[in-house]
This record gives structure tokens, sequence and C-alpha cells, in this order.
């Protein structure tokens, strides 16, 4: 921190001298704002003077600044993709500053869709903001993101080339970036570091924040010195919306239909309302609820096999010790989220912008699960109850294991929000910035509260039974696994498991940078420098209250409740039987609070080893150099170093005990980056760039301390799972190279090749420790099944993606409507020295192949939009110590993702005063979410989710044109 202080008060006395001698220069600026013929602010307009080698953009006012001007006359021109070039020639006096009023018309008359179409005229200024960047960026605005039924913003971003989703209950919840895992991707706010509301990770699930609050979301595939270094993969920024020149209101309400559980229904409702003060000063305020019923279920089958090691180090395969777990889920949700944008002075100078959000998700699931108690060689992993083994630890003797029946709730309250204070000073020849800012993200509630029904049954006849069907994806059991799971009077209520406490991260930053434009020579260069501090501390403090009928209660069986789900079509219409009495969680406690005297209570820290705080302090500097070598090349070098230190305190728990514990590191990593942007035409652009990034360790890596469990019912392995201090961060070494052409009237053709060369890629790593005593252990030295996060040795990733978007506005008739947005992405990887690994796997989460197709039709009040949405298979988690055991497609190998392809459609039709009419279609092909261990015939869990049909109206009366 003291260096970080020393720093800002060189660059501002630096920049007070370089006031004092300006003061003298005599020198004179233009300003202007571009707008359309509407008098709508056009974003990302590139304003030059050629004669000067001057090229700046407008900003989200659309205004822009050149300075640095001596007097004279100049001839300035504005472009803008879709629109004719504006030129005018001004003259520029001595200490004063000209005003340009840059007023775009559109290219031809058929591109007047450009401003009558909200989508369309989004796409446009995506376009631009992309072509004037000097990094590698895709923009998303909110409109495009509202033009397809998107569950919520990962699902919009999942469109984008290259991007694939890590996906939860049937919606987009982490995003991919170019093959690496949402741990690789930084996200940010304006800019400003965000920090994850979930316990344990750096990654943002996008569910918690509604795309109508944003003004767009910016995809940065590489990085520049003065960007956050946070980010191999990429890094997400959600931009706030400026105020308007008028009030703004959106209201929207859907009603639909699903036919999962007998015609469920679906109830969405949202809205926004923002408002700007004064003239000279900008003053927004936007501020946004959401309310979602949502009746849309899961035909969820979780066939699990137990897959561990025995004693003697075989491993079975997966037919031999296997679980069905059958689940139902339904979900509604509600939040409340606002922005804030403030500016002094109409040159935006000093202003203050903040965002908040806050999502309660809520839940009901339920889950049968039935045990194959076929003897022969079996699993015996922890948890794994009725079975015991022979002496040799090879075979079972006796299985009695029985079914099981839980009812969960899931209601976590998830909060995001950060709030900027800061300022940017344009002078005659220098500029610089500061900024204050502070992040809070808040996780209440922990993801599960569950109300376990345990079987009353001495023994179980359930059976594998290969005869039953031939096919893979359905039943293989006996009849007696149903007739025993699904007779309420063999279950009764053993345990009401409430999981609470909250985990919460607090971000405190400071950062001020500075730049002088001057001459190399006869070239125009600008040397930036810049630096900010960091200050975390997140807590994770969750524990678990546990309810249990005393033993002189008698036995409660889940048909004492009310029965909440009827479904006689579970699973692709009825593959499935479905139990006849499905409780509540809500129920269980109703029932706990009316008899309290009845139960015990106990209050623990059930995952005391996953409870933690941490302190990280994150301080960075850079120096990067802009020099346009001609009116056709500019290039960007940059060098930025980052310090982290951190300090973490936890507790070990093991054997009844629980042990407090505290350590602390620190590091530095470099950070170089380069950029080359050749402009090949005035409508093509060719760009070259190298950049470094890094990835800290996630908090759950560096701080989960020991946590042991002992094999249970003659097992011969116990669990074990502790973190690393001495974790590094992972880097990434990435090269892109990317060519970008400029369709005429209105489009983009872009095609690109990356690599990225990882060092030290955190991965876990499982294996036999053997011979170990963990603390607080009184029953001696042990074996062990270790789970540990490593560093291994290095891995790569390569790839290329393509992109295209062009509206047909040329077409005759009513063919000019039409237009098609496209993407593909193909990515390949591998790794090298994972442990106990001698083969070269892909990396986590890298999807193959990817794509997205979308048709779309905008003309007068009609726009329709069709979203074909594809990911390749990818590995989830690398399975055990060897994970080519059973052959690298076999039932003992790593854990996938399905393939998911995905078909939606969203059609809008203007009726006037602001009202639209807007149906839509979500998931119309049913596509199957899931993971599978090997083979897609090795299944591990599979869940359906059938269509969704919705129609409602949106109201937005300010933004008819």
């Amino acid at each position: 921190m003291r260096r970080f202080c020393s720093f800002l008060v060189v660059l501002a006395c630096s920049l007070w001298l370089t006031l004092s001698a300006q003061a003298q220069s005599g020198k004179g600026a233009v300003t202007g704002r571009v707008t359309d013929s509407s008098g709508g602010s056009l974003i990302g307009a590139q304003v030059s003077i050629e004669s000067k080698g001057l090229h700046v953009v407008s900003d989200a006012q659309g205004q822009f600044f050149l300075n640095d001007l001596e007097p004279g006359s100049y001839a300035i021109a504005v472009t803008y993709v879709g629109f004719k070039t504006f030129s005018q020639t001004v003259n520029v006096t001595a200490g004063q500053s000209t005003s340009v009023d840059a007023k775009l018309e559109v290219g031809t008359q058929s591109l007047e869709v450009l401003v009558t179409a909200e989508r369309v005229s989004a796409e446009a200024e995506a376009i631009n903001i992309e072509r004037t960047a000097d990094n590698i960026i895709q923009v998303l605005p909110t409109e495009v993101i509202r033009s397809l039924p998107n569950a919520n913003m990962a699902d919009a971003l999942g469109r984008l080339p290259s991007v694939t989703l890590e996906r939860d209950e049937g919606e987009g919840k982490y995003v991919q970036v170019r093959g690496t895992e949402p741990r690789l991707t930084n996200t940010t706010i304006n800019g400003v570091n965000v920090p994850s509301p979930e316990p344990g990770v750096r990654q943002i699930k996008f569910d918690a924040i509604p795309a109508d609050i944003v003004e767009s979301v910016e995809i940065n595939k590489t990085l520049q010195a003065n960007m956050e270094g946070d980010g191999i993969g990429g890094s997400v920024n959600l931009v706030t919306k400026t105020a308007m020149e008028r009030p703004t209101v959106n209201v929207s309400s859907m009603g639909g239909y699903t036919p999962i559980v007998n015609g469920r229904g679906l109830i969405e409702t949202a809205g926004t309302v923002g408002q700007r003060f004064g003239a000279s000063k900008r003053f927004g305020a936007l501020i946004g609820g959401t309310y979602d019923w949502n009746g849309r279920g899961i035909d969820d089958i979780e066939p699990v096999p137990d897959v561990a090691t025995l004693a003697n180090g075989s491993q079975v395969s997966w037919k031999d010790a296997m679980d069905i777990r059958q689940y139902r889920y339904f979900r509604s949700r509600w939040g409340l989220a606002g922005s804030v944008d403030y500016a002094l002075g109409q040159g935006s100078n000093i202003y203050l912008r903040g965002l908040y959000s806050d999502f309660h998700n809520y839940g009901d699931r339920w889950a049968y699960t039935l045990t194959d108690n076929t003897p022969g060689i079996k699993v015996l992993a922890p948890g794994n109850v009725g079975c015991t083994t022979d002496s040799t630890g090879t075979t079972t003797t006796t299985c009695t294991a029985a079914p099981t029946f839980n009812a969960q709730l899931r209601n976590p309250d998830i909060a995001v929000g950060s709030v900027m204070l800061g300022g940017k000073h344009v002078l005659t020849s220098t500029w610089f910035s500061w900024d204050l800012s502070a992040s809070r993200s808040f996780y209440g509630n922990a993801a599960y509260s569950t109300a376990v029904f345990s079987s009353t049954l001495s023994s179980s006849s359930c059976q594998y039974d290969p005869a039953n069907t031939k096919n893979q994806y359905l039943p293989q059991w006996s009849a007696e696994c149903y007739a025993e799971g699904y007779n309420p009077a063999n279950l009764a209520l053993n345990n009401i498991n409430r999981s609470l406490g909250p985990s919460a991260q607090l971000n405190l930053q400071a950062a001020g940078a500075g730049a002088k434009r001057y001459h190399l020579g006869s070239r125009l260069a600008t040397i930036e420098i810049g630096g900010n501090f960091r200050n975390v501390h997140k807590f994770n403090d969750g524990y678990t209250l546990t309810l249990t009928p005393l033993p002189a209660v008698p036995p409660i069986p889940p048909s004492a409740f009310p029965n909440r789900l009827t479904n006689t079509s579970y699973y692709l219409g009825g593959d499935y039987k479905l139990g006849p009495s499905n409780p509540t969680y809500e129920d269980a406690m109703v029932f706990a609070n009316a008899h309290p005297s009845e139960f015990s209570s106990t209050s623990n820290q059930g995952n005391a080893s996953q409870d933690y705080g941490l302190v990280e302090k994150i301080s960075a500097g850079y120096v990067m150099n802009t020099i346009d070598l001609s009116n056709r090349f500019r290039l960007i070098a940059g060098l930025r170093v980052e310090g982290t230190t951190d300090r973490v305190a936890n507790f070990s728990i093991g054997g009844g005990t629980i042990t407090p514990n505290k350590f602390s590191g620190s590091y530095n990593t470099i950070l170089p980056s380069a950029s080359l942007r050749y402009a090949v035409t005035p409508n093509s652009y060719l760009r070259f760039v190298y950049a470094r990034g890094l990835a800290r360790p996630q908090e759950q890596d560096i701080a989960q301390a020991l946590d042991w469990t002992l094999a249970a019912n003659g097992g011969n392995r116990g669990a074990l799972t502790f973190g690393n201090a001495n974790l590094k961060a992972e880097t990434g070494d990435d090269i892109d190279v990317l060519f970008d052409h400029y369709l005429k009237p209105f489009g983009i053709i872009s095609v690109g090749y990356f690599y990225k060369y990882l060092h030290n890629p955190i991965v876990p790593h499982t294996y036999f420790l053997d011979n170990y005593q963990p603390p607080g252990d009184t029953l001696g030295p042990s074996n062990w099944l270790a789970t540990q996060p490593v560093n291994a040795g290095n891995a790569w990733i390569s790839g290329f993606e393509a992109a295209y978007l062009q509206h047909f506005t040329a077409l005759p008739g009513a063919l000019s409507g039409l237009g098609l947005s496209a993407n593909y992405g193909y990515t390949a990887s591998g790794t090298s020295g994972i442990p106990g690994r001698s083969d070269h796997p892909r990396l986590l989460r890298m999807s193959p192949n990817a794509f997205n197709i979308s048709p779309t039709y905008d003309r007068g009040r009609l726009s329709l939009r069709l979203g074909l949405s594809f990911n390749q298979a990818n590995i989830y988690g690398y399975q055990y110590a060897d994970g080519t055991a059973g052959g690298v497609t076999g039932p003992l190998s790593d854990i996938y993702f399905y393939s998911h392809f995905q078909v939606d459609a969203q059609g809008s039709l203007r009726l006037g005063k602001g009202l639209s009419l807007v149906m839509y279609g979500l998931d119309l092909n049913n596509a199957v979410f899931g993971f599978y261990q090997g083979s897609p015939k090795y299944m591990i869990q599979r869940e359906y989710y059938q269509p969704t049909v919705a129609a409602g109206f949106r109201w937005s009366p300010l933004h008819e044109k």
C-alpha cells in the first residue's frame, strides 16, 4: 500500500508540472457529439483528423475530444459502420475549444431499419465498438440479449464465438471462453474487479445479474497493460447504463406453459425505471425488479457408480456398483436491481457509477435413491452402507443397502454490488484519471437444506437386471427395486439438515493513471502510466443445523406429509416410475416446529474445513505506450506488474476435533503485452496481439484445511481432502491473429486464430495415501484416497474462430428484412505433468467444437430471431489417480459433459405507443444435459426439461422512434 501511495504522489506531481507547462502552450481543441438522425448517441464512432494522424472514439454519450491542436484549419471525418461518413472543416483558436455537432445519416434508404429496430441498431453499435477497439473485444448490447429467450446473462454470452457454458438446472451458470474453465475468466463492472458471491470460487454466476440493468456486456479476449491482469481466458466487463435525456420505463410480463409435469406454467414479470436530471449535470438512477415463477420441472436420472479403489488397488466396472437417483426440481426467483450514473459537468470530468443486484432463488427438489445389491465385486467407498468384504478386500459377501428419499430446498440469496467514484481530466496534451471503488458480494443460505428419509428395511432385494431392457439409458433393475423404494412404509424421517451461514466478499480499490501525448520523430505517440491497489476480504461461515427424531418417536413416513408432486409420465414418457409420496422440505420443517419435543437439535460447522477467512492484497503498476506508425498502423506495447499477498485463517476438522490454522504467502507476476492493428483497407483490419494473463488459485484451493472421513461398514479406504497453501498462480501466454472485414451496407466477417500456453495449471490430484494418521485421529495410521489441488506442468490451447453478421437490406421487398448471425469455434488442447497420469488429456471444460446460427428478420414493426446453439462434449473432471484405467472411453475414465444442442426462438411485434407483443419458445428440441464417464453409454446424469413456450407484452414508451 505504501508503494502504491508513493506512486500516486509521484504521478500527481508529474501531472501538475505538466499542467503548468501546458498553460502557456497556446493550443486549442475540438469537442463534439456524434448522433443519428433521431438525435440518439452513437457510441464507438471513429473521429479522425488525418493530417495530424489523430484518431479518437466517441464515448457512451457519443461525445469526443481532440486536443493538442495548433491554431489553424482542420478537416474532421466521422465514420460509423452502416452510416455515411460525416466531414467538416473547423477552425481551431489558441486556448479555446471548437464545437462540432456530427449528425450522421444512414448509408442507404433500406438501412433506415438501423434507427427503427432496437436490436439491429444495437448490433450496429456493437460492431463499431469492436472496430475501434485496440484489443480483441466482442460486445453484446442488452437489446440483443433480450432478442432471444435467454434465461440469464450467461445464456446470452454463450451465443458469442468460442464461448461455451457450464449449465446448472437447465440454465447457463458460468461462461467458458476459448476452451478455458470458468475460473480463468475475470469479471468486472465498468472495468473494476467484482467479487464472486459463491463461497470458495472467483468466477461469477451470471444468473445473479439481470440483463436489463446493464447497457452492454463486453468480452475482452485479449488483455492490455491498463486492464486487470486476471483473465487468461478472457475478461467479461459489465457496462452499466448511463442516464438518458428523458425518463425511461421498461416493463415486461410473460406467461407460458411447459408440459413436463402435468402442464405446469410460467410467469415472468420484470421492469426498470430510469431518470436523468439537469442540463449541465447528469444524474440518472435506474431501478429494476423481476419476478419469475418458473414451473419448469426437471426429469433427472442419475445412475451414480460408486467408483473407488479397493485395498488391493483394483477398480470395479461401472455397472458392478450403481445407484439410481431420481430428481425432480421446480424453481421460482425474484430480485431487485438498480444502477446509478452521475456526472459533474458536461464533459463528465467526475462521475459516480454503481450497480446492485440481489436475487432470491427458491426451489424444491425430490430425490429417490435405489441401490443395486447384487453380490459380486463392489466398491466400498465412504458412505456406502450395507456391504461387507471378505478378508482380501476384493469381493462382497453381504449387501443390504436399502432405498432412501430426500426432500431438498434451495433458497440462496445472491447479491452483487459495486460503486465507483472517479474522474478523467483531459488537458492540452495530457490526461489523468482516478477512481475509488467498493464492491461487495453476498451468498446467504447454503445451497441445500435436506429432509432425509431412510429405509426401515433390514435387507434389500434390489438387483441389477440387464435383461430388463436393451436401451442403455433406460431402467435395468428388478421390480423389487421399485417396490421397496416407492413403498412409504419402508421409509422413515431420519434427520432434517438445514444449511445456514453466509459467505461474503468485500473489495476496496484505488486506482490512478496519467498519459502524455508526444511526438516520436514525425509520429504521434502516447505514454500511459498507472496503477491500482485492491484489498480483498472474503469469508465463508457455513454451518449445518440438524434435527433428529428421538429414539422413542414412532417412525415418521413420507406418507404422513402432503404429496406435493405427481407425474404420470416421468422421464421421457414414463420410462422410470415415480414414487407415490413426495413431501417437501418445508413440510418436514413445519412438522418439526410443531413437535419440538420429538427432535434433538445439534448445530455444528458441518463443513468446517471449508470455512475460512481470506485477506488478499493486490498491488499493480503498469506502463503502456501507443504509437501511430502511419495512418494504417497502430502499435501498443506495455508491461504490467502485479504483487499478491494472501493471509488465511481456517480450521482442520477430523476425529471430533477442530483446530484453527493461520498461514500467509506472497508472489509477483510480470505481464507483458503488445498489439499491432493494421488497416488493410478502410473496411478491413488485421490485428496481431500478444498478452500474458494470470489466474489466482481459487480461495477454497488455498484456504481449505484438512477434511477426512473414515471408511464405513467394511470399506478399505477413507476419504481425505485438503487445500494447498503452496499453489502458484497460473499464467498464460496468448497469441492472437484476427482479420475483420466490414460489409456494405451493414455486416461483418471475422476470422481468427489463437494460441495459449499455460504455465502451472491447477488441477485436482487424487492419489493413495497409505499409513497416514490425520491430526486428532485416535485410531492410528490408515489408508486413504486423498485429493488435493496441485500445479501441473504445463498446458496449451489452440483454436480457430469465425463470425458472420449481415442484414440483407439490398434484397427486394419483404426479403430486405432478412439477416443472419453465425459463428463457429474450434479448440484443441493438451496437458503435461498431471500427477499420476502419463497421457495428455484435454483441459477441463474445453469444448472442441461450438457454433451458433441465428437467422433474423426485421421489417417494419416485426422482429423475429431463431437461435441454434451447440457445445460439444467436454471434460468436467479428471478421474482418479490413473485416468486411463478402463480405457480412455471406459467406465472409469474422465467425467464429461454431454454435447448440448439447443433450439430457441423469439418474435416481437410493435403495436405502438411503446407497447410490443412478445412470444418465445425455449429449448424447443428438449436438449439433454448431464454427465457421463468415458463414453456416453456410461451415464452419470441425464436431465430433460421439455420446451417452454410463452407470450406477453413489453412496454417501453420512450423507446418509440
